[in-house]
């Protein structure tokens, strides 16, 4: 059906070395890094948005969970912990966008790494601020602070707040869906989870609403108080209102400090990575590379981006649910012709090619990256029906055959 196929050597060719395997190694455990990274810090967000969510009820039980939800991250350990994770997330974010040789995208891609440029600077006050509080300063406020500071004293820090949110669930939310949707259980939890994926954030903004009307509504009655009644109104001694001020004034300040530093040091990196990258694609590798497929159409480039980055540079249809990052299988090929030697499988293609038990001439679109020359390629699984096949059979080749009109 296929016609006569070469049998196809796997030494790389001149003048193109494979990863060794320590390499392999690195990129294995980068991808458990950001992870590991992710995980947490979409914990970290979630801890919040149900605490914000318990505002609907009231403040009163809003400050009654933060023990459980939020206070945990403003111990030292977890803090530091903390911070060193989103660091580390920022620094892998930086580094992917660094490796990517086109910038076109599908929509999950271009939504997920907008807000992944974002949501540093955004949850960087945030985390900073939270941590900083308590672990650096000994100052732990009640949620009735805390939308005081927000609805009155700082309304444009409360806007921050409502920015954080959407922006840092919206990226979270998007890499949890890329990650669990190639699991074999997905489709038996995909019903509880899309609502509560949406659930959160909507809840979790009208519950800070809630807040700042209950927060509101206090201030306006104790301003009614004392203008009608001052003898019976709390006011605390002159000397007690200005030191309590000044000192927290001088951890504001000095938190701000902080978080300005984080923001210049982050955008002088962003700066950096694109500049390394655009210098990265120009001076690259610039031989020739021709592939064709099989009943279609033929694409001329210069080598270094993998197959499915040339597919989509070309608007091609190429099935790849987990958006190229080696997880899921569905872009795989058949190689039926190649001039070149191409390179072996590294660590992360190889495990996930194993799940299939494909022959020798089965390769991975979204890890492949010829060096040079002539390539003829099937695509093996249809564009239209990987969602669903990959659902329904997870740890099988699926879609062997060829695509119809291919």
């Amino acid at each position: 059906m296929f016609g006569q196929t070469r049998s196809l050597p796997t030494e790389p060719v001149l003048g193109m070395v494979p990863k060794p395997a320590a390499t392999g190694r690195i990129d294995i455990m980068v991808r458990t890094l950001r992870l590991v990274s992710g995980l947490v810090l979409f914990g970290f967000v979630t801890c919040h948005l149900v605490n914000m969510a318990l505002g609907l009820h009231s403040i009163e039980l809003a400050d009654r969970a933060r023990p459980y939800l939020t206070e945990p991250w403003t111990r030292t350990l977890p803090a530091v912990v903390l911070i060193i994770l989103l660091l580390v997330h920022a620094v892998l974010g930086l580094r992917s966008f660094y490796l990517r040789n086109t910038l076109k995208m599908s929509g999950y891609d271009r939504v997920q790494l907008i807000a992944g440029l974002l949501v540093i600077p955004l949850l960087a006050s945030h985390v900073i601020g939270i941590a900083g509080t308590k672990s650096f300063y000994n100052y732990n406020p009640t949620y009735w602070d805390l939308s005081h500071f927000f609805w009155i004293e700082k309304p444009l820090e409360g806007l921050r707040q409502v920015l954080i949110v959407v922006v840092a669930w919206i990226h979270g939310a998007v890499g949890m869906f890329s990650w669990l949707r190639l699991k074999p259980w997905w489709q038996r939890v995909s019903w509880f989870v899309y609502p509560v994926i949406v659930a959160v954030p909507v809840l979790a903004l009208l519950g800070f609403v809630q807040a700042g009307n209950e927060v509101i509504s206090d201030s306006k009655a104790a301003i009614e108080t004392v203008a009608t009644d001052p003898a019976t109104a709390e006011i605390p001694a002159v000397e007690e209102t200005v030191a309590e001020d000044t000192s927290t004034e001088a951890a504001l300040a000095s938190l701000r400090r902080i978080w300005w530093t984080v923001i210049e040091v982050y955008l002088l990196a962003l700066a950096i990575t694109f500049a390394a990258r655009s210098w990265r694609l120009r001076t690259g590798d610039r031989n020739a590379l021709q592939i064709t497929y099989l009943n279609g159409p033929t694409i001329k480039a210069n080598a270094g981006p993998t197959l499915l980055e040339l597919a989509r540079l070309e608007d091609l249809p190429h099935a790849n649910l987990c958006r190229g990052r080696g997880r899921c299988g569905t872009c795989r090929v058949r190689i039926l012709e190649s001039s070149e030697t191409l390179p072996p499988p590294g660590p992360i293609e190889r495990q996930t090619l194993d799940r299939f038990h494909p022959s020798d001439d089965v390769r991975l679109a979204c890890q492949l990256a010829p060096a040079r020359g002539y390539i003829m390629i099937e695509r093996l699984v249809s564009p239209i029906t990987a969602s669903k096949a990959i659902a329904d059979e997870p740890a099988t080749d699926i879609a062997a055959e060829p695509m119809a009109g291919s």
